[in-house]
């Protein structure tokens, strides 16, 4: 946070009139008396003019994947409420999914370069006991956003703002299940192996399906978060006949290449329902073009503030919570319209 200046006193012209009067009339005063009343009068002619410190700088290291889809919000939130914060800065460098040891070597040189505080995406996260030691040995504060460990407790400035995906594919599944009536044959596209988001969504999906006797999971593919991807193992599942009743994809990017991929085969898209996460613009239009029938809000514009106030807190030694969670929210076509409005 920047610092509170107290304000200056500025000179008072009608103060030093009477000052000046007072002097002539005392004209028998001891001089050194007069000489000290100068000074004073000097003092407060140049109190006004000290000049006013800045507010001291702050600069922010952020590691992150390459900004696409909610990745690409979540950057611009970051972004832009760093610059509303005066006097701070804000860099960003980017690796692909997996690339673990990329970002580590980014992370070294955000240390190198002395930023104040660093916000790490997690490419990978077996990648996070490096980063998260290199971060403490050199005593910067270090905010893992949106994927990073999940251990009990972290020591020194360490803080986590993480939104909780297991309960993402749980209402994912939930919603599915009734839109279903209970009964149905269902497809899951997952995204990077190593992305704990991944792991937790479909995790999730598979926890409630489990319990839901007519519902069988008979498919299941990774497509890396990528729309182009997703397309792909959805056209290769309908060339091969598969019988599916719904595709569960982890993030509204691969939910979108699964209905290019029925669009192109000239699937009626009320046979196969999809579903996605993250509530991107793109996943909100379509699904108001009746192309996927739910997703789960992911608020990346919440999740980038938190991330850069909680980074800007441990810069000044505030108290922070360690995990940060973020809430999710299931949006269908009877609550549509509040999400867009935001």
């Amino acid at each position: 946070m920047p610092r509170q200046h107290q304000p200056l006193v500025p000179a008072r012209p009608a103060l030093l009139g009477k000052i000046s009067g007072y002097l002539s009339a005392r004209s028998r005063v001891n001089r050194t008396v007069v000489t000290g009343w100068r000074l004073l009068v000097l003092t407060l002619g140049a109190s006004s003019a000290v000049p006013v410190q800045p507010a001291l700088a702050q600069s922010l290291g952020v590691a992150m994947v390459s900004p696409d889809g909610f990745s690409e919000l979540l950057r611009d939130s970051m972004r832009d409420y760093a610059n509303s914060q005066p006097g701070t800065s804000i860099r960003f460098e980017y690796a692909e999914n997996g690339a673990g040891a990329k970002q580590i070597e980014q992370v070294k040189g955000f240390i190198a370069a002395k930023v104040d505080a660093i916000i790490v995406l997690a490419v990978d996260t077996s990648a996070t006991t490096t980063i998260t030691r290199m971060a403490q040995e050199a005593d910067v504060p270090l905010v893992y956003v949106n994927n990073g460990p999940h251990e009990d407790w972290f020591a020194g400035r360490v803080a986590l703002v993480l939104p909780n995906d297991f309960v993402a594919g749980r209402l994912q599944m939930t919603k599915m299940g009734q839109i279903l009536n209970g009964r149905g044959r269902i497809a899951i596209i997952g995204g990077p192996a190593g992305h704990s988001a991944s792991q937790l969504r479909t995790a999730g999906v598979k926890e409630v399906a489990a319990d839901l006797p007519g519902i069988s999971i008979v498919a299941e593919a990774a497509a890396d978060w990528d729309r182009r991807k997703a397309e792909q193992v959805v056209s290769g599942w309908l060339s091969r006949g598969e019988k599916i009743d719904a595709i569960l994809a982890n993030n509204d990017e691969m939910a979108l290449g699964a209905a290019n991929a029925l669009q192109a085969a000239k699937t009626p898209r009320e046979q196969i329902k999809i579903a996605g996460v993250d509530a991107t613009p793109d996943g909100l239009k379509a699904m108001l073009q009746k192309r996927i029938v739910l997703t789960i809000q992911q608020d990346a514009k919440a999740e980038g503030q938190s991330a850069i106030s909680n980074a800007l807190k441990l810069i000044n030694k505030e108290h922070v919570q360690q995990y940060d969670w973020v809430d999710f929210d299931l949006v269908t076509d009877k609550n549509i319209s509040k999400f867009i409005e935001q």
